[in-house]
């Protein structure tokens, strides 16, 4: 595939590779080669060439449907190799997030950092490529993946410091979706009044390999 497709968001090159190869995966999440424009999209538990995404269009452009275990291992020679050409990007679960009410976050599993990227693509992006966007040399100092003791702590210091804060886990998508409030100061800068953003924070649990 040489296109890709014309509604699809467009996914810049990042400075790292994938944080992990996904526990698990869910229908809307994307795999981006970011060298070639490609990006397939799971769509009914499979990942489609994005020009058939939702048409439910039996054809094969030469580059094949992807299954889940092709996906996580083609992640995991990504993080392994170093290759930031690859990218995974989680879907975005919509107003209603899915799962349930979390009440401790789930033990035993590493996971990587996402976080909607609000100043131009919209997308959830991997937390480092996000600060590398500021600061190249800050977002080394940032691991691709955390334990879940990590993560508990940064869910502890969102509900603590954010307003409005909702917790859900969907186990079998492997991630916690945390979605909440905070005050925008470029907003209060330059309209001189406290304006409110919505945030959206996902913890995709990892597969190994992953990169520490």
């Amino acid at each position: 595939m040489s296109t890709m497709s014309l509604n699809a968001p467009v996914v810049q090159s990042a400075l790292f590779p994938p944080p992990s190869a996904p526990l698990f995966f869910t229908d809307g999440d994307r795999y981006v080669w970011t060298h070639t424009g490609d990006v397939w999209t799971r769509t009914n538990g499979s990942w489609v060439p994005s020009r058939y995404d939702g048409l439910n269009d039996d054809q094969d452009d030469g580059t094949g449907w992807w299954s889940d275990a092709e996906v996580r291992a083609a992640l995991g020679r990504a993080v392994e190799k170093w290759d930031a050409r690859q990218r995974f990007v989680p879907a975005d679960p919509g107003p209603t997030l899915p799962g349930r009410t979390l009440l401790a976050f789930p033990p035993l599993h590493d996971c990587a950092q996402y976080v909607t990227e609000h100043q131009s693509s919209g997308l959830l992006v991997p937390v480092r490529e996000l600060v590398a966007a500021h600061d190249e040399d800050a977002a080394y100092d940032i691991p691709g993946v955390i334990t879940a003791a990590e993560a508990a702590q940064v869910l502890s210091g969102i509900v603590a410091e954010h307003d409005r804060v909702r917790v859900r886990y969907d186990e079998a998508a492997g991630r916690v979706y945390v979605r909440y409030s905070r005050y925008d100061a470029e907003g209060w800068r330059n309209a001189g009044l406290p304006s409110l953003v919505t945030c959206l924070h996902v913890f995709v649990l990892a597969a190994a390999p992953s990169e520490a």
